[in-house]
């Protein structure tokens, strides 16, 4: 669980909570390895999923970008938005 929107204790965990953000309206078109790939500490892993609007099933015009860096205390920073 997250200590506020941008720590949190585990990869899934801040992943989880970018995907829960966008949801309600998209559904999300990634591969299954973004859950398995391993974050090394001090480091940033990117990914930039496409979104599928629900209420169509046509791909968006819009992505989601993540940004996942894993500090140093083992901690995972989230950044996320949709462009």
């Amino acid at each position: 669980m997250a200590t506020n929107d941008t720590f949190f204790k585990t990869q899934a965990a801040a992943l989880q909570y970018a995907f829960d953000q966008v949801t309600d309206k998209y559904d999300l078109d990634f591969p299954d390895e973004i859950w398995t790939e391993h974050v090394n500490y001090e480091t940033t892993v990117k990914y930039h999923i496409p979104l599928i609007v629900k209420k169509t099933g046509n791909p968006a015009k819009k992505w989601l970008h993540i940004s996942l860096y894993r500090m140093g205390s083992g901690f995972y920073e989230l950044t996320h938005y949709k462009f």
